[in-house]
């Protein structure tokens, strides 16, 4: 009897756990921290990332919406993070924009896609002007306002379609633009100078335009579709959602600080040896660690005990704020 009742124990409890395992998978970026294997030994759980927890339901609907309304529109803007211009660019856009069936229709007329680098200031100088040539992209600062690249090349793009509607009779039908980009990559800041007025919300963090708005520019004969930051129904690799978490493309609850950090602190060093072990003032002799720069920093933690050691969620939230302010330098991820 009492064999019996473990067995049945066992088996609500097996059921128990695959049912919450099933509630929480793909949900959150599955994130272990380090757990202690045995007293000199740690073992560090690999940074997970999936769908879910970054693919909310206003995005998924935002999707849908854009390939409808990308049907209406002439030309695209696509803005990448100039720190990634190869993780932050949307692979699927050409296919949405020129479907291959069309594009075996007579008459058909492809839709110009306008690669644009915002951010550039934060880019890496010696990278950033190879991948503006590979990319044949337009380097924009929307802080200062110096957009005459981005006009000169969209004024060229709209002279078809210009030409097209005069064509059938309609004058002063305006060009209509699709700007499209990840979370965070500046679009909204883009489009108010572009309209010299506040047209879009700004702030710094992702998820902020949630729906999709129509902004004239009567002085160009333009008119522009600003929509929410698209991200796609799945990423190609670790690397590239690494890299968009690092540029805030990702919002922060999206993932766990420990193991992005400790990520990051591998990846920059092998691109940018010294950089970060510099600045935290680490020497030759001690190990870059997410350990080593919270006892580095004094960022320590008490147990009950009153035993010191290191405040890893602390360290690793300063590490992924410091790398975004600069504090390692101008940094592209893209190599």
């Amino acid at each position: 009897m009492l064999a019996m009742t473990v067995i049945v124990v066992l088996a609500v409890t097996v059921i128990a756990r695959s049912a919450a395992t099933k509630q929480s998978l793909c949900y959150d970026i599955a994130c272990m921290g380090a757990q202690e294997t045995n007293e000199q030994n740690t073992e560090q759980a690999e940074l997970q990332f999936d769908l879910f927890s970054w693919y909310p339901g206003h995005i998924a609907k935002a999707e849908r919406q854009l390939k409808e309304k990308i049907k209406a529109v002439d030309i695209i803007i696509e803005l990448r993070d100039a720190r990634i211009p190869e993780a932050s660019a949307h692979q699927d856009l050409d296919e949405w924009a020129n479907p291959a069936a069309n594009r075996k229709t007579e008459g058909f007329v492809e839709k110009p896609i306008l690669v644009v680098f915002t951010k550039s200031d934060l880019a890496d100088p010696y990278k950033l002007k190879p991948a503006i040539q590979k990319y044949n992209a337009i380097e924009v600062d929307a802080k200062k306002g110096k957009l005459g690249s981005l006009m000169k090349r969209l004024d060229k793009a709209a002279e078809p379609v210009r030409a097209k509607f005069k064509a059938k009779g309609v004058l002063n039908r305006p060009a209509r633009i699709m700007v499209v980009g990840y979370p965070n990559v500046g679009k909204s800041s883009l489009i108010n100078k572009l309209a010299k007025k506040k047209k879009a919300k700004v702030e710094n963090r992702p998820g902020v335009t949630r729906q999709q708005q129509w902004v004239d520019l009567p002085l160009q004969s333009l008119k522009l579709l600003d929509t929410p930051g698209i991200i796609p129904t799945k990423l190609y690799s670790k690397e590239q959602a690494l890299k968009l978490a690092l540029c805030n493309c990702l919002g922060d609850k999206s993932f766990d600080h420990v193991p992005l950090a400790r990520e990051v602190i591998s990846f920059i060093d092998g691109i940018y040896p010294g950089a970060i072990a510099g600045y935290y003032g680490l020497t030759e002799d001690e190990e870059l660690n997410l350990e080593n720069i919270a006892l580095k920093r004094s960022w320590l933690q008490v147990s009950r005990d009153g035993d010191r050691y290191p405040d890893l969620e602390r360290a690793g939230t300063k590490v992924l704020n410091d790398c975004r302010d600069l504090k390692f330098g101008r940094v592209s991820f893209d190599t």
